[in-house]
C-alpha cells in the first residue's frame, strides 16, 4: 500500500505546465511521424515515376494505312494508329520499320529498326526522304517488298505522289539489287508483282485482291499482276483472273471456278453491275454470296479510276444477299468495305 502511495504522491508533484509541456512534445512526435511517412510517400511516387519510361510514339486520334509484310510473304494493307508526338511522315516511316509496336499480329515492317529519318521535303506531291546509311542494312530478298511498302504506305498520304530516296543527304540512283530509284518511285511499280503473260510487251497490268485465309479476320492481298491482251473488257478480265484465282499457295481467293458473267458489265454513274451465274453462290442452297466474295470484288473493281460502287445480281435477280444478310444489290463502295472490316484491311 504505500508503494502505491508514493506513485500516486510523485503524480500530484507533476505541475499543470509540466502536463502542458508533455502534451505539446506528444503532438509534435506524432505530427513529426505523420510527416516522415508522407515524404517516403511521396519520395516513392516520385521514384517510380523517375524510372518509368514512356513511349516516344504517342498515340493520337486517328490511323494511318500503311503496307507491310504478312507472314505469307505478301504486302498486305492495315491500319497504324497514329503517333501524337510527329508529323505524319515520320509516323509512317516509324510504323513500317521492324521493330514497330503498331502492327497486328502476322504482319511486320521491312525497314531496318535502327534506319533514321533524318528530314524530309515535301515540294508539290514529290516526297524526299534523307535517310541514314543503315536504311540499307536489309535483306537483298527483301528490297522489292521494302519498297513497295515505303512508297505504298507513304502514297496513302494525300500530298504524297511519288517518293524520292536519299542517303545522308545523297541522291540515291541505285540500291542494293541496282533498282532504280533515281527518279523517285510511284505506284505504278506495282506491289505483289505477278506476270501471268507469254510476253510482258503484250501485257497490261492489273490490280486484284486475294485474301490470306477464308477467315472472317482475314486481311486483302493485293496483287499486281501482268496479263495477256485478250480484247476482254478490262472488268472483265479482272473478274476472270480472280476467279482463276492466286498464282502461289500463300493466299486465296473465294471465287468458286464456276463463275462467270452472264452478261457484259454495266457502268453508269460511277455504279458498276454485275450479273454473274449461279456458281457464284457458296451454299448449297444457293441463296448467298459470301461476303469476302463482295470485299475481293469491291476492292478490285474500285481499282478502276471510273468505278465508285460495285452491285452484283445473280442470274439477273436482285433477291440475292451475302452470309450476313445483306443485300448484295445495294452499291457497295471501298470505303464501307473498309470500315465494315473495323480497320483500313489489307490492301
Amino acid at each position: 500500500m504505500r508503494v502505491k502511495l508514493e506513485k500516486l504522491a510523485w503524480v500530484k508533484k507533476i505541475t499543470v505546465k509540466q502536463v502542458v509541456a508533455m502534451c505539446i512534445v506528444m503532438v509534435a512526435i506524432y505530427f513529426l511521424t505523420i510527416t516522415t511517412d508522407e515524404a517516403q510517400q511521396t519520395n516513392l511516387v516520385g521514384s517510380m515515376g523517375y524510372s518509368y519510361e514512356e513511349s516516344d510514339e504517342e498515340e493520337a486520334e486517328g490511323t494511318h494505312v500503311v503496307y507491310v509484310e504478312h507472314e505469307s510473304g505478301y504486302l498486305v494493307k492495315t491500319e497504324i494508329a497514329v503517333c501524337g508526338t510527329c508529323s505524319e511522315v515520320e509516323s509512317v516511316f516509324a510504323g513500317i520499320q521492324s521493330a514497330s509496336v503498331r502492327l497486328p499480329e502476322h504482319t511486320e515492317g521491312l525497314i531496318p529498326a535502327n534506319a533514321i529519318l533524318r528530314d524530309y521535303q515535301l515540294n508539290g506531291d514529290i516526297l524526299t526522304l534523307n535517310l541514314s546509311e543503315s536504311f540499307l542494312y536489309y535483306r537483298v530478298s527483301q528490297e522489292e517488298n521494302l519498297l513497295s511498302s515505303l512508297v505504298w504506305s507513304l502514297t496513302e498520304l494525300p500530298q504524297v505522289n511519288r517518293v524520292h530516296l536519299e542517303i545522308e543527304g545523297e541522291q540515291v540512283n541505285n540500291l542494293n539489287t541496282g533498282i532504280d530509284v533515281g527518279r523517285g518511285l510511284t505506284r505504278d511499280m506495282g506491289i505483289n508483282l505477278e506476270i501471268n503473260a507469254p510476253r510482258v510487251t503484250d501485257a497490261q497490268m492489273m490490280k486484284l485482291f486475294f485474301l490470306t485465309d477464308d477467315s472472317d479476320e482475314a486481311l486483302l492481298v493485293p496483287v499486281t499482276r501482268l496479263v495477256g491482251e485478250h480484247g476482254n473488257h478490262p472488268v472483265e478480265q479482272a473478274v476472270s483472273e480472280l476467279v482463276r484465282g492466286p498464282a502461289g499457295a500463300t493466299y486465296i481467293s473465294v471465287f468458286n471456278h464456276q463463275t462467270t458473267l452472264l452478261e457484259q458489265p454495266k457502268l453508269e454513274d460511277g455504279i458498276l453491275t454485275l450479273n454473274f451465274c449461279s456458281g457464284i453462290f457458296y451454299n448449297q442452297e444457293q441463296t448467298q454470296v459470301s461476303s469476302q466474295v463482295i470485299r475481293q470484288l469491291v476492292m478490285t473493281m474500285t481499282e478502276f479510276e471510273e468505278v465508285h460502287e460495285v452491285s452484283v445480281v445473280v442470274e439477273g435477280s436482285s433477291r440475292v444477299f451475302d452470309d450476313a444478310g445483306n443485300p448484295i444489290t445495294v452499291p457497295v463502295s471501298r470505303n464501307s468495305i473498309l470500315e465494315n472490316d473495323g480497320f483500313v484491311v489489307a490492301y
